[in-house]
């Protein structure tokens, strides 16, 4: 099973408090409170396609699972037969983000939303979030597109600081909101890049390199 959790789902957000000014390095040292989490960079859409469709195959055995929370059922699994898969597959196809929502994450990078929040929560309490949750900052033009494809898909978004915090009831309604955002990859494209784009990836190999 996919747990599914008690939350109220709204849309509540001001485009006109949207945090703005943000730059390459903010992106790639961090910009929030939030711990331990890594810019994902610049991802392309066939990145995101792909991390899309590996989290769809493990939602879908999480789904016909008879564990209260199939997909952390699944992924233990995973790690105890093959550590190294498993390893690789956290690393390079999910860039180590909770599986249920790594694809909208790796959705918004290449949409060029700047991520820097993301948990899938779940039974356990390793989890930091009470349920599922990414956080986003979008600009302007992308705010007005990526708000109606989260309420057709079902989740929620809050706003605090500027920034994004966008939620779901379940790890599937987050993986919906992905393929939205995959889908509408024509409207992202066409928009001007944020200015925090220019340099980001020449920073993100400085920082690797230290």
């Amino acid at each position: 099973m996919i747990p599914e959790f008690d939350v109220e789902i709204s849309v509540d957000y001001n485009l006109e408090a949207l945090r703005t000014g943000l730059s390459a390095e903010d992106v790639a040292r961090g910009f929030t409170e939030h711990h331990e989490y890594e810019c994902l960079g610049l991802p392309s859409w066939e990145e995101a396609e792909e991390c899309l469709r590996e989290e769809a195959a493990f939602l879908q055995r999480a789904d016909k699972s008879d564990a209260p929370d199939g997909v952390a059922t699944i992924i233990r699994e995973l790690q105890e037969v093959d550590d190294i898969g498993y390893a690789e597959l956290m690393a390079y196809t999910f860039y180590w983000n909770d599986i249920g929502v790594a694809g909208l994450s790796l959705a918004l990078s290449a949409a060029r939303v700047a991520t820097f929040y993301s948990c899938s929560s779940g039974l356990g309490h390793r989890h930091h979030a009470r349920y599922p949750m990414v956080g986003a900052v979008p600009d302007l033009e992308r705010a007005r597109v990526l708000a109606r494809l989260i309420t057709q898909s079902g989740c929620g978004v809050g706003q605090h600081g500027g920034r994004w915090y966008i939620y779901g009831r379940s790890v599937t309604t987050m993986h919906g909101l992905g393929m939205a955002i995959l889908d509408a990859r024509d409207a992202f494209e066409v928009m001007p890049q944020p200015s925090w784009t220019e340099g980001l990836a020449e920073l993100l190999e400085e920082l690797g390199d230290e």
